[in-house]
């Protein structure tokens, strides 16, 4: 009967304090790792698609190049890029029309740059400076392409780094090689891109 009563009384008395902290604590702790999990998930994910998406518009503006026999190049910056094209008759570099190549933005916490460039012996001819060729409102300079894609088939080799600014080492290599084919790895998996706007949206 004492022991019985004994059980019964320490039932009432609940949790103590530093059980009720210590359970406190163990959440805190799973739900942390929970965050950081999906975080690192998510700039993972974010990284593939927008390397997929360049990889995948690199490849068609090369293809529409040489089938429109239209001059394409694409214009780097740290949170974004842009496809140009050349006007012939006005013979200076502006922002396609084509909503496929329109200017993008990367997703938050991705940054991109031009790991090396390439030498193209055609590059395509623009106005001299004393014309007044068009500027770029932002930057008060001449539009011109960080790489070539030609209506020739040719390209302006070149490497482009995407990656995630809170952890440097999750990055995207992309290449373009001078035929315009197009390579992209992943954390080191190499895989070609796959020509078609489907995911370039």
């Amino acid at each position: 009967m004492q022991s019985g009563s004994r059980h019964r009384h320490d039932l009432e008395q609940g949790f103590t304090l530093l059980e009720v902290l210590m359970v406190v604590l163990l959440v805190g702790i799973l739900s942390s790792v929970v965050m950081l999990s999906v975080g690192a998930g998510g700039a993972e994910r974010h990284l593939r698609e927008e390397s997929d998406r360049l990889a995948t518009l690199l490849e068609q503006a090369a293809m529409e190049a040489v089938m429109q026999n239209q001059e394409f190049g694409l214009r780097l910056a740290d949170d974004g890029y842009a496809f140009l094209c050349l006007n012939e008759g006005k013979q200076e570099w502006d922002y396609c029309q084509d909503s496929i190549f329109r200017e993008r933005t990367l997703a938050e916490g991705l940054e991109l740059r031009l790991l090396k460039q390439g030498d193209l012996k055609d590059v395509p001819r623009i106005s001299d400076e004393s014309e007044a060729p068009r500027r770029d409102s932002e930057e008060g300079l001449r539009l011109t392409p960080d790489i070539f894609l030609l209506s020739s088939g040719e390209a302006s080799a070149a490497s482009l780094e995407i990656r995630v600014q809170e952890t440097p080492e999750l990055r995207s290599e992309i290449s373009v090689d001078a035929i315009g084919r197009v390579q992209r790895s992943v954390n080191g998996d190499i895989d070609t891109a796959e020509a078609g706007a489907g995911n370039a949206g």
